[in-house]
């Protein structure tokens, strides 16, 4: 395992640190300068970028070890751990009280770190914000907003275990103290991870929706987001996770997150992965079956675009994950 060590909390006098960004990345040699650039194009000396090469085999070690910049450090991983595990390591490499998590082809936009910052620094209340995003996909950009106000923490993990919040991992910054309370990432959850990480949050501090859509989310052809396949599986073990699904008012939403990711895959042709997904369901230990999933499905599908209806948002759009 190499090891570049974490910065210093002060570097010839600099202040200490105020925000890290941690990175994850597995062979995305490709995208990840475009990622680097997007926190290191800030002036700011008080921040640290903190990469973790999950055992990439396409070069990604020898360019981290290629760039010179007091601000970066990074470790590469032997062999791949996935990538909750890399975001627990990343961050526990890193000093900064404030964790912006940053996926390895995704961007920040100019302005970002400052505004978050100032927005800790004016809410000391507040243990973690998520804020929208622009979907970037085949040449289309397409903008996800959260609502306006934040509901409280009943009605906001009503919202997440319905699916009516667009989450992305890049849009999750978190105080460090809080991030190390509930034990960071489930380490084996391979989707859903900011869905789950954040119900765990919401259970013992405040988090808040930001209005800033900041956040750059490449859709490549290797995302997870964007596979079809492994969906069941994914929400299978995310739903282990959450006792709430167990009660009858989830029941329908249950039916309806777990058809509409075959519906999905069918619909644009991946009829394989469809049929696949479909067998993956029959297998599944925690997912609702039987006849009453079909008429679940519809009455879910109405709850949760009624649950949208009732935010006070901007026109938004709602997270395929």
């Amino acid at each position: 395992m190499t090891i570049l060590p974490p910065l210093p909390l002060e570097i010839s006098g600099v202040a200490t640190r105020r925000l890290a960004v941690v990175i994850p990345a597995r062979n995305r040699r490709e995208s990840l300068p475009r990622t680097l650039a997007s926190v290191l194009c800030s002036p700011r000396v008080d921040i640290e970028l903190v990469v973790i090469d999950d055992g990439s085999t396409d070069g990604t070690d020898d360019y981290l070890a290629s760039l010179d910049d007091p601000r970066l450090s990074w470790r590469r991983m032997p062999t791949p751990a996935g990538a909750n595990r890399a975001r627990n390591e990343g961050a526990a490499l890193s000093r900064a009280p404030l964790i912006a998590f940053l996926d390895s082809d995704d961007a920040f936009r100019p302005g970002r770190i400052d505004r978050l910052i100032g927005f800790f620094d004016e809410n000391p209340d507040i243990a973690c914000t998520i804020d929208g995003f622009s979907d970037i996909s085949d040449s289309t950009e397409r903008v996800h907003r959260l609502p306006r106000l934040t509901p409280d923490g009943e009605k906001l993990r009503q919202l997440l275990l319905c699916h009516c919040i667009p989450l992305t991992n890049s849009t999750v910054t978190v105080r460090r103290a809080a991030f190390g309370a509930i034990g960071g990432y489930d380490p084996d959850l391979r989707r859903h991870q900011d869905r789950e990480l954040l119900l765990r949050l919401a259970g013992q501090y405040r988090i808040a929706f930001g209005t800033a859509t900041d956040v750059l989310k490449y859709r490549s052809a290797n995302s997870i987001s964007r596979t079809h396949a492994g969906y069941i599986r994914g929400l299978d073990d995310f739903v282990a996770r959450c006792p709430d699904y167990q009660s009858a008012g989830y029941g329908p939403i249950l039916s309806y997150l777990t058809i509409r990711g075959a519906l999905k895959a069918a619909a644009q042709g991946h009829f394989g992965t469809a049929l696949a997904e479909v067998k993956a369901w029959r297998k599944a230990g925690n997912l609702p079956g039987g006849l009453h999933v079909l008429p679940g499905y519809f009455m879910g599908r109405r709850k949760r675009h009624l649950l949208e209806q009732g935010l006070d948002q901007l026109p938004a759009t709602t997270s395929a994950e």
